[in-house]
């Protein structure tokens, strides 16, 4: 098994001019008023997405200055839970062990994760409706976490501080931007002393949130319903640790009899059972806020102990909001995480379908950097992950409906009409399991070579694994310990899968790595377990993002010449004589279960990019 390092690719003199400029934020002039500095990739906004574009560039080599206006992470719970897709992708950087420790039930092994469990009460030490039931999974090496935004934040910041290639700059603001043929040059300001800083950049990727100052510089418009809701968060520390079910639960939906409480969600943030948030949906933006006095007295209605010790911490005003970006990409400036798309948290996979946009685009973002891709590589993170986006967005916006706006009503009739609250409370797990939704999208654009196999229903709550291009290659545990996961095998090479008895494809491959300029991984599935419709003979091609590039189902056509043709279309380089160079077969038609499907997906098919994957679970070859 050969695997090809970093080192030998930047020798390539394709690429090695790229790394004999200095460090990330390299200073290339001074002056009496103004700084310049030179970087492959600036970064505006170093929250959790920011930073975790910041790491994963590190991770492929390049350099990048990363430019926030906070001078420290959040202390603010904000969001909270993350999907297995992206406990993965913090599994494969090693940090997935240190954001578990931060969540509710972290001694929970993958395949009990809570992830997300509601409990409908009337008070939390009192009355229980209903609670949903956890969403167990086998389809992943790492559990879902009921993780809270401040310590994911927390994580990647000091991730991001230990990489070499990065320069994270806080207490800077953006201000404006000049694009030009060769990149952008951005002015940035430093807040202490108001001294301007120009950046010049090959690529500038905006992550600095809701209200985008980098997509309305460059005249982004966005599209959707919208402002759903206005909100207030209120932060306050209570010792509830001898409750049992506040060591377990995510949030509470608390219903209260008292006329005088205002109900609303109540979230965990801590394993603890001390830190705890509690939502209010304002019936007007003009709508005070709760005082401290009046935060306390609410805050013991919902627990239903009058003389529990409240400490008020933080307050913060916010909207509820649904829309995305018309595109991801203008030129050189490209949108992800909430610059990208407002996704209402009912569902919780806001800050997922942001680490899932890095996930695809870092790997994409240093394949140009390092001279091995066409820039046209870049398109394809607009055509695979905006169609990603409108559906997560899309389902979010149903469950928001189902939580925020017919809950209240179905509790308020409770008593008169007991079967429609029940059928509310049941149809929550269609609101918390959301595996299909978080992992089972199939990528469909230039950057995958497809097969013309059957693209299966979308369904947002069962994911059915596949080997089918486009989407997310299977987790297998490779031992019997289960410590070793196939998905640990996509981090910073493309990975030739081969089936246990593919010689030929792995020759091809072990050949291709040792001379081709794309970084290669030749990997041998020791037994065929999985899901997938390549034979003993077949190999899988999987980019770094875990998403698989092509297949060949048997040994037809193995050569180095196929590997070429394949991996120089997936970088846009052409797809001349791509067919006859790797050819393929149909697979067998899929003809999936008739599972229930979520009554409240929010529609019954995605645009043309995108899919959810519905395949069938079938044999073991």
């Amino acid at each position: 098994m050969r695997r090809v390092a970093w080192a030998r690719v930047r020798a390539h003199p394709a690429i090695a001019r790229r790394f004999r400029r200095s460090g990330a934020g390299a200073v290339v002039s001074t002056g009496a008023e103004q700084q310049e500095i030179a970087t492959s990739v600036l970064v505006v906004g170093g929250g959790p997405v920011g930073l975790a574009l910041a790491v994963g560039l590190d991770r492929h080599g390049v350099d990048c200055v990363v430019v926030e206006r906070r001078a420290a992470p959040t202390e603010h719970p904000k969001s909270r839970g993350l999907t297995s897709r992206s406990m993965e992708l913090l599994r494969v950087w090693g940090l997935d062990a240190e954001v578990r420790a931060g969540g509710l039930q972290p001694e929970l092994s993958y395949v009990g994760a809570m992830g997300w469990v509601q409990h409908h009460c009337e008070t939390i030490a009192g009355r229980v409706f209903g609670v949903t039931r956890p969403e167990m999974t086998s389809h992943s090496p790492a559990g879902k976490c009921a993780v809270a935004q401040d310590v994911v934040e927390r994580v990647l910041s000091d991730a991001a501080g230990r990489a070499p290639r990065v320069d994270l700059r806080r207490g800077h603001e953006f201000l404006d931007i000049e694009v030009h043929e060769t990149g952008v040059v951005a002015r940035v300001r430093r807040l202490a002393d108001g001294r301007t800083v120009r950046v010049r950049a090959r690529y500038l990727v905006a992550c600095d949130g809701a209200s985008s100052v980098v997509r309305e510089r460059v005249g982004v418009p966005t599209t959707g319903p919208g402002v759903l809701a206005d909100m207030v968060s209120y932060y306050y520390r209570a010792d509830t640790a001898h409750l049992p079910h506040a060591h377990t639960t995510s949030v509470f939906m608390v219903y209260p009899d008292d006329p005088t409480v205002q109900p609303g969600p109540v979230l965990a943030s801590d394993p603890t059972a001390q830190r705890w948030l509690y939502l209010q949906r304002l019936e007007s933006p003009e709508q005070p806020a709760l005082t401290e006095s009046e935060l306390v007295r609410t805050a013991r209605g919902h627990w239903g102990i009058p003389d529990l010790a409240v400490i008020p911490l933080k307050t913060i005003r916010w909207q509820i909001r649904a829309a995305a970006a018309a595109t991801f990409r203008t030129g050189p400036v490209l949108l992800a995480g909430d610059a990208a798309h407002c996704v209402p948290p009912t569902g919780g996979l806001g800050l997922n379908t942001g680490l899932q946009d890095i996930q695809n685009l870092a790997w994409k973002l240093a394949a140009v950097a390092n001279g091995i891709a066409d820039d046209a590589l870049l398109d394809t993170y607009d055509a695979e992950r905006r169609p990603v986006a409108e559906a997560v967005l899309e389902w979010s916006v149903s469950n928001y409906r189902r939580l925020m706006v017919e809950a209240p009503v179905a509790a308020g009739s409770r008593t008169t009409d007991p079967q429609r609250w029940r059928r509310l409370i049941v149809d929550t797990d269609n609101h918390t399991h959301c595996e299909g939704m978080s992992m089972g999208y199939v990528y469909r654009s230039d950057a995958v070579v497809d097969d013309g196999s059957p693209l299966p229903a979308p369904d947002a709550r069962h994911y059915w694994p596949t080997d089918r291009p486009g989407a997310r290659f299977p987790h297998m545990w490779l031992d019997v310990g289960e410590t070793a996961s196939t998905i640990d095998w996509f981090d910073t090479e493309f990975v030739l899968v081969c089936g246990t008895e593919a010689s030929a494809w792995s020759a091809a491959g072990e050949a291709y790595a040792g001379n081709g300029q794309i970084p290669l991984v030749v990997r041998t599935l020791p037994f065929m377990a999985l899901p997938v419709d390549i034979g003993t003979d077949g190999a899988v091609l999987v980019r770094p993002d875990g998403h698989v590039a092509w297949r060949s189902l048997d040994a037809t056509g193995a050569s180095v010449e196929a590997l070429t043709a394949v991996l120089d279309a997936v970088h846009g380089r052409g797809r001349a004589d791509l067919v006859d160079a790797a050819p393929v077969r149909q697979p067998r038609p899929i003809q999936p279960p008739d599972v229930g499907r979520s009554t409240s997906s929010p529609r019954e098919e995605f645009s043309s990019s995108t899919t959810l994957d519905r395949t069938q679970a079938r044999r073991s070859s």
